[in-house]
Parts: C-alpha cells; structure tokens; sequence
C-alpha cells in the first residue's frame, strides 16, 4: 500500500523538478484544474481510475510539466502519462 503513495528515493517527479502538488481552499480548484491545466503545459498525472496504468492511486494535487503541445494531445486522448 505505501508503494502506491511513496515514490522510492531519487525517482519523484517532484525531486526531479518536473512535477507540483496544487492544493486549494475548495475541492472545485481540482475540477478546473482537470480541464484547463493542459493549456498551460501541464497534465493531471494521476487520474482515477488509471492506477493499473500509471501504478499510482488517484492524485488530485498531483501535476506534470510536460509542455504545451504535449499536455494538450495527452489531455485531447484521455490517456495518463505511462513514463
């Protein structure tokens, strides 16, 4: 269980700069932030429903800074990042 919610030392995204956890006063920040993060070069990381995917439970908070044109096909497919 703590596998899905530690990243083992030296492999997370945060330490590796590419990553942020965006946390707000209301729950409805994370509603936008689903649909409109992709336009500024960032993709909601670790989705619901996608944990057999990405290996993660479901991460709210959780973005990556992929670039624009990346974020935006990655949110137009409704895929998670696998990488």
């Amino acid at each position: 269980m703590a596998g899905q919610w530690v990243a083992v030392p030296g492999y997370s995204e945060h330490q590796l700069g590419i990553a942020v956890d965006i946390n707000g006063a209301t729950y409805d920040l994370y509603f936008w932030l689903q649909e409109n993060s992709y336009k500024y070069g960032f993709i909601f990381r670790y989705p619901a429903g996608k944990t057999e995917i990405t290996g993660t439970a479901e991460e709210v908070w959780h973005y990556r800074c992929v670039g624009k044109e990346a974020a935006k096909e990655i949110h137009d497919q409704g895929l998670p990042l696998l990488a």
